[in-house]
């Protein structure tokens, strides 16, 4: 059978190897913050006409501040396979020899799930999400929405469902680390729909259209990646006990 790597360093190694990471990808996100900085004028233009209404600067420095939560959502976006690979490679040393092969195909799908959740968002989520706003806007309410504000919400909007899209690698680590089986996941598929509702709430608006908006897509890709786990679970456990026959056979 594989046997996980052991690894001697203390408390204080893991606690600087830790450090390096983060700076890393401190780094990473600060570099392509700045260069998407630069078109930060082409970029906030194009984000600011998708508004159903008009926008307003509230203050002298408001309309910069738009352009530099604009500029670290997309930092964040493109620098997302940098931060997958960094987090793989620091909770890699605590993994099987063979679970640790996977890191490039792991940064890979990490990136495209966040890059699909960012689109999802963007293509599938804002615009209902923005009409079911605004049709709260009823008497004396008028919408002439804050550009900061708009952005913001925006900006936050992306990086959650590009985190929140990261569910499949999330179940297929579960499994694959041995924490828990296909089977077992399989079973508790209602609490894990409670649970994904309850994470959509908490992620999204206060709202339940928003909030089933995340959690459907959360659900199927659950469902995908079970299937996925499941047959990845067969062929380690086919592969284990080809594994240890062959090692009784040689004994």
């Amino acid at each position: 059978m594989a046997v996980r790597s052991v690894d001697g360093g203390s408390f204080w190694d893991h606690l600087e190897e830790f450090r390096k990471r983060i700076f890393i990808m401190m780094i990473t996100v600060a570099v392509l913050t700045a260069t998407a900085f630069l078109f930060s004028r082409y970029i906030t233009t194009f984000v600011t006409t998708t508004s159903p209404c008009q926008l307003i600067a509230l203050a002298p420095a408001e309309a910069i501040t738009a352009h530099l939560k604009l500029s670290v959502t997309v930092g964040i976006i493109l620098a997302s396979p940098v931060l997958l690979f960094q987090m793989w490679q620091f909770i890699a040393p605590g993994l099987y020899r063979t679970e640790r092969k996977g890191v490039i195909s792991v940064t890979i799908a990490g990136s495209l799930l966040f890059i699909g959740g960012a689109a999802f968002a963007w293509f599938v989520m804002r615009k209902p999400a923005l009409l079911l706003f605004q049709s709260f806007e009823t008497g004396n309410i008028h919408g002439a929405w804050s550009v900061s504000a708009y952005i913001g919400f925006i900006g936050s909007f992306l990086l959650i469902f590009g985190a929140a899209f990261q569910l499949p690698l999330a179940v297929l680590f579960l499994t694959k680390t041995g924490i828990i089986e296909p089977q077992t996941l399989g079973k508790y598929r209602r609490h894990v729909v409670v649970g994904l509702l309850i994470m959509a709430a908490i992620l999204t608006p206060p709202d339940p259209l928003t909030q089933v908006m995340l959690a459907l897509p959360l659900y199927v890709l659950f469902e995908i990646s079970l299937v996925v786990a499941r047959i990845s679970f067969r062929k380690s456990k086919r592969d284990s006990e080809g594994s240890e026959m062959n090692g009784d056979g040689i004994a």
